[in-house]
């Protein structure tokens, strides 16, 4: 049971649904913003309603009601469709696309980069790309859908290849980090709690008072969004510490919004005591480092203190610790890879080693082909996926064990530091075609929030935790993630063609912008290579792996090397205030009331959650519908 028939089946049917909600969402209206949580809160609010329904159909006809397992299935097919159709992968790929030719034709803009992109990999008619840019067209049409189908060929190639690695390490780990260390999987325990045990929520009275809480407070901040004359309760970017300094060194602090998300309180609730702590006062750390670098004289030296390379620096040493963490798991699959006797292996595991060899060996040869193709050196291309898939597994782990809310890492990504340590110059020099891919690999490093690997181990966990057949869920993810890809395409084109990606306010032209522009600069005035911030990546490496080390041999500390490494980023400055928030409650509970509180707040936590997520969730669909502007639970 679990993985059936009909549980691919609606997961594929939802899939179109949670792709035009995305795409109105974070393209057209850009608001809500879901797939920058790890816990996503459309997939959540579609869950509640299957689970719903589900309870009525339990009630009147229970043969044919659903299992909680088959719940989670379209949980996980759900979850990888928001990730690859996210705000920081389909949603920047697309636009990456269409920008260079349509404004080469216009005014030449990106004429000195655009021939070190094969055009085989962007859209070149331009009658096609006047219909994306300006609308009052329908992407149906042949002569507008034509000219896109070879690049997105090859893209869908490059996408599956990317997925069949993450895939194949998320196997390789799969069971050191679900059976053996046994990690929390704290992102799980909503959804698992809601698919398994919905009736031990709707019993709870703390549950509902918490839900009622989150979502009046919604409801009235959206009531007072399109009636403003109707009272409300601040709770987004209440004020801007910055603001309240008018002078240096103080106001080059940088942006610092205090925030009350009833969600985020609840998700850091469930974080350990030490990384809750570390996550907000590292986030002050990186504020006070600006403040100190404006006192003594060095706020303008570019980048300066390169907080972006220094938390870089922190993701590849969760990485390093993952992988000696494990390495006792590693050699062990590995001699069952090769065939060698091994008393605690099953048969799963001889075959789980093969799926996982196979995944990531014929990933990489299409990644690596896909890459020499397009005129990469072949060194350049293993240092970028070494290093990307270093990130992954960084950031996989991270989830799996601590249930961060957010993982960005804005523009910190293994292309950017690759082009600054070996200088954009000597790319340009050796072979233009780096220069001009690794550009293009913004599509997928611009932002970490999106990524897929994590949903993907998630997924497997929750097969360990219920005995589903791991081969039936891989094949289902499979699905889900073809699925995903080519609904996402049309998910995307058919608004743009219809509205006009030059006249929607949200993302669809400037992603493409922002890229190109990047990429252009790069070949009209390349830059020599900069050795200080691959310094601060050094720095902001071993500096974990000191925390790390610390944390292990002194039990009272209370710094967490993934607090270092997330603290620096774009979601920890809209969600610093809601760690500090939860930090504070969990520490008291746990101080005066012990492990019983804790357990008892539980309930109130996913109330909160759930409040926020299915209020705010009906606000940003009225929106859509009614096309007006809404109240925002999330970001802002």
């Amino acid at each position: 049971m679990g993985v059936t028939f009909r549980s691919v089946i609606i997961g594929l049917i939802l899939i179109p649904v949670n792709t035009w909600w995305l795409a109105s969402m974070e393209i057209i209206w850009l608001s809500g913003q879901p797939s920058t949580l790890s816990l996503q809160y459309n997939v959540i609010w579609i869950l509640v309603w299957i689970i719903l329904a589900n309870l009525l159909v339990k009630r009147f006809r229970p043969a044919h009601a659903l299992q909680g397992a088959e719940i989670l299935v379209v949980y996980v097919m759900l979850s990888l469709s928001t990730a690859l159709n996210s705000i920081d992968m389909r949603d920047v790929l697309l636009p990456m696309m269409a920008t260079p030719h349509y404004y080469n034709a216009l005014d030449g803009q990106f004429v000195e980069s655009t021939p070190h992109v094969p055009d085989w990999l962007l859209v070149t008619d331009q009658n096609s790309l006047r219909g994306y840019h300006l609308g009052q067209e329908s992407f149906f049409d042949p002569a507008n859908y034509g000219p896109w189908v070879r690049p997105l060929g090859y893209w869908t190639v490059f996408i599956f290849a990317l997925c069949a690695v993450m895939w194949g390490l998320n196997l390789v780990f799969r069971k050191q980090w679900t059976s053996h260390e046994k990690l929390a999987y704290p992102v799980l325990q909503l959804p698992m709690q809601l698919a398994l045990d919905p009736g031990a929520l709707l019993r709870s009275r703390s549950f509902w008072a918490a839900f009622a809480t989150a979502g009046f407070l919604c409801a009235m901040n959206g009531i007072n969004k399109l009636h403003p004359l109707m009272p409300s309760v601040p709770l987004v970017h209440i004020v801007n510490l910055q603001t309240l300094f008018t002078s240096r060194p103080w106001v080059d602090m940088g942006s610092a919004p205090v925030s009350f998300y009833p969600f985020a309180i609840a998700m850091c609730f469930f974080m350990p005591l030490d990384l809750a702590f570390s996550c907000w006062f590292f986030f002050l750390f990186w504020k006070m480092q600006r403040v100190m670098a404006s006192h003594i004289g060095i706020q303008g030296m570019p980048g300066f203190p390169f907080v972006e390379e220094q938390t870089a620096g922190g993701y590849y040493a969760l990485a390093l610790l993952a992988i000696w963490i494990s390495r006792g798991h590693l050699m062990r699959f590995g001699k069952v890879m090769l065939g060698r006797d091994d008393p605690g292996a099953d048969p799963w595991d001889r075959q789980e080693a093969r799926i996982a060899v196979t995944l990531i060996g014929l990933g990489l040869i299409v990644l690596v082909w896909f890459c020499l193709a397009a005129g990469m050196s072949l060194g350049v291309t293993i240092v970028f996926f070494l290093l990307y898939y270093f990130l992954s597994i960084g950031i996989t782990r991270m989830r799996a064990e601590l249930g961060h809310p957010s993982h960005d890492l804005h523009f910190a990504g293994p292309n950017l530091h690759i082009i600054k340590f070996l200088g954009a110059a000597n790319l340009r020099r050796e072979s233009p075609a780096n220069l001009g891919m690794l550009g293009f690999f913004w599509f997928f490093n611009r932002a970490y929030r999106g990524h897929p690997m994590p949903h993907g181990l998630e997924g497997l966990r929750i097969a360990e935790r219920l005995g589903l057949s791991y081969r039936r869920l891989l094949l289902a993810m499979g699905i889900a993630i073809v699925a995903a890809v080519v609904v996402g395409y049309v998910g995307y084109l058919g608004p743009m063609y219809r509205y006009g990606a030059g006249q929607i306010s949200g993302t669809a032209d400037g992603m493409g912008r922002e890229a190109w522009l990047q990429i252009n600069g790069r070949f009209v005035a390349p830059e020599p290579h900069q050795y200080a911030p691959t310094y601060a990546i050094a720095i902001g490496l071993l500096f974990s792996l000191g925390l790390a080390a610390l944390r292990i041999g002194l039990p009272w500390w209370p710094f967490h090397p993934v607090g270092f490494a997330v603290s620096g980023s774009w979601s920890m400055e809209q969600l610093w205030m809601s760690f500090f928030t939860a930090w504070l409650i969990k520490a008291i509970l746990l101080r005066y009331g012990g492990a019983r509180a804790y357990h008892r707040a539980i309930p109130i936590m996913f109330g909160l959650m759930l409040g926020d997520f299915m209020v705010g969730g009906f606000w940003n669909i009225y929106g859509i519908l009614r096309e007006v502007d809404v109240y925002h639970f999330w970001p802002y």
